[in-house]
């Protein structure tokens, strides 16, 4: 008698009958998409007391409705929460149009950085073409004493895996993810709320930062709840 199908570690599809027994994905474009997902393992700090983030990558202003039939986020309403509800610390993704109003609704503190997500050939328009999104960073572990760092403000490249399960517009990919949680300074039991998880590739990125693996589809669930 057959027994369980075997699920695929990218899509969590079945794993095809006859597939060689240590095959932990269903397809040559699963396999390659899951390992371009990386996200180095965060550091462990014994000494660190835990500390809870927030992320938010709402549907950037003017936008909503256009890519996801959505009414408009209110952005003054979501800093509010942000601030309320996460005083650890939180970044906040807007687009480059929207980076001025929406900074606007921070606290004095809170830090600009940039991601120039990805070249741009040339094209048709009436002026610059924008290639950088915005992320506002508040506040986040500080070091208690300077060391030699590799992080800066501006990440540039990443792009964008449409090949992530359940992919939507404005995904961030996983070297966006790694650069936000290291702005933030968090470390390996910390705690990371996303707040528009969307396709769920934060989430990963994050269970990849701090554990080094991915929970399965039961574990996410219960995660979720």
């Amino acid at each position: 008698m057959n027994g369980p199908r075997r699920q695929c570690e990218w899509c969590k599809g079945p794993i095809p009958v006859g597939a060689r027994a240590d095959a932990r994905t269903c397809s040559k474009a699963c396999r390659q998409a899951k390992a371009r997902f990386k996200v180095k393992k965060a550091r462990a700090v014994a000494s660190a007391e835990p500390k809870r983030f927030a992320y938010a990558d709402p549907p950037y202003p003017g936008l909503s409705q256009r890519y996801y039939g959505r009414e408009e986020v209110d952005h003054r309403e979501l800093v509010d929460r942000l601030v309320a509800e996460f005083p650890d610390g939180w970044a906040l993704s807007t687009s480059a149009t929207a980076l001025r109003d929406v900074w606007a609704l921070c606290p004095p503190d809170t830090r600009l950085c940039i991601w120039v997500s990805r070249r741009r050939s040339s094209t048709l328009a009436y002026e610059a073409i924008h290639v950088y999104e915005a992320l506002l960073v508040a506040g986040g572990r500080q070091r208690p004493e300077p060391e030699i760092l590799d992080l800066t403000d501006v990440l540039i490249g990443g792009g964008h895996q449409r090949s992530h399960p359940d992919a939507l517009t404005g995904m961030k990919p996983a070297a966006f993810c790694e650069w936000m949680f290291r702005l933030l300074g968090a470390v390996a039991g910390d705690e990371l709320v996303d707040l528009f998880p969307g396709s769920g590739a934060v989430g990963r990125a994050w269970s990849l930062y701090t554990t080094g693996s991915v929970p399965d589809e039961d574990e996410q669930l219960e995660l979720a709840s």
